[in-house]
């Protein structure tokens, strides 16, 4: 593995001549925290630092780093709920980092979002035919029955049953409220599908499920894809090409199977280094297993 200096930004990548789907120019964010002295300025954390990327049309990019790394405010910034301190964020070629609330109505329709948590992320008040629904009404998309035949086809698409749609977020089981959570995404027909680490907080039994679920709806509905995680395999699981980000900065930029079987930064290496070998754990249990075997025929045991 060959290691470049720190704070050097490692990238792997091809350049095209289209407009990318995303493209970040420079950005940064700040945020002040509360005075601590009449005599000293308010300190200043910089969540995001520099940060300058394409995402082509039809690709699936990931962002992994660590808690604090500055991914989920990057995000914020990309899907228009927050605004830059520095810098520029264009999607489909049309900016965004600069424009109010009131002008973004086209971004909703372009980007949707996959939240963290699909509890939280749903109305425990609302039937899930009124939670898929929601979109197209507050983007004024078609009648009351073209509304209804689209959450019928949104409910198979995610693998849930029509009968779904007359029942309460609680009825579900977790993995099947992230379905519901990705059929609202995908109602008004999105061209880029964000997803903020969509499988932490899922049993792991059904996260290999739900990261099919992704797999299959961006093949099915040709969308874009941003993936962010603090998880490496989980990425690898769906995505193209990675960005590693550490302290609010990009640290490497890759296609996924480069960047896992040479990385080159050393933040990434480590990264790649603490994702467990699954095989070597299945022959250290079996090791272990017979191990105890031995002891338990054995008569001095």
């Amino acid at each position: 593995m060959s290691e470049v200096a720190s704070g050097e930004v490692v990238r792997s990548e091809a350049v095209s001549s289209e407009v990318p789907a995303i493209r970040l120019q420079d950005v940064g964010r700040d945020f002040r925290r509360p005075r601590r002295s009449l005599t000293q300025a308010p300190p200043v954390v910089h969540a995001v630092r520099g940060v300058t990327l394409d995402i082509e049309r039809g690709e699936r990019f990931g962002i992994v780093g660590e808690s604090g790394s500055g991914k989920s405010t990057l995000l914020r910034m990309i899907c228009g709920l927050d605004r830059p301190t520095s810098g520029s964020i264009e999607v489909e070629g049309r900016p965004i980092h600069n424009q109010p609330a009131a002008r973004l109505g086209w971004l909703r329709h372009t980007l949707q979002l996959v939240f963290q948590d699909p509890m939280s992320s749903l109305d425990p008040r609302m039937r899930v035919r009124d939670i898929v629904a929601e979109p197209l009404v507050a983007q004024g998309q078609g009648s009351g029955a073209a509304r209804r035949a689209r959450v019928v086809e949104l409910l198979e698409a995610v693998g849930l049953s029509a009968d779904s749609a007359d029942r309460y977020p609680h009825q579900f089981s977790g993995g099947q409220r992230q379905r519901i959570s990705v059929a609202r995404a995908l109602a008004p027909g999105p061209d880029i599908l964000v997803a903020d680490e969509p499988v932490s907080a899922l049993d792991v039994s059904v996260r290999a499920q739900v990261l099919n679920l992704i797999d299959d709806v961006v093949d099915g509905f040709d969308l874009t894809l941003v993936f962010v995680s603090h998880d490496l395999s989980v990425v690898r699981h769906v995505c193209d090409r990675v960005a590693v980000m550490r302290q609010g900065e990009f640290v490497e930029v890759a296609p996924t199977e480069q960047l896992y079987a040479d990385p080159r930064h050393p933040y990434t290496q480590q990264l790649v280094s603490a994702i467990p070998d699954l095989h070597a754990a299945l022959d250290g249990r079996a090791a272990a297993d017979l191990a105890r075997a031995v002891r338990e025929r054995s008569p001095d045991a």
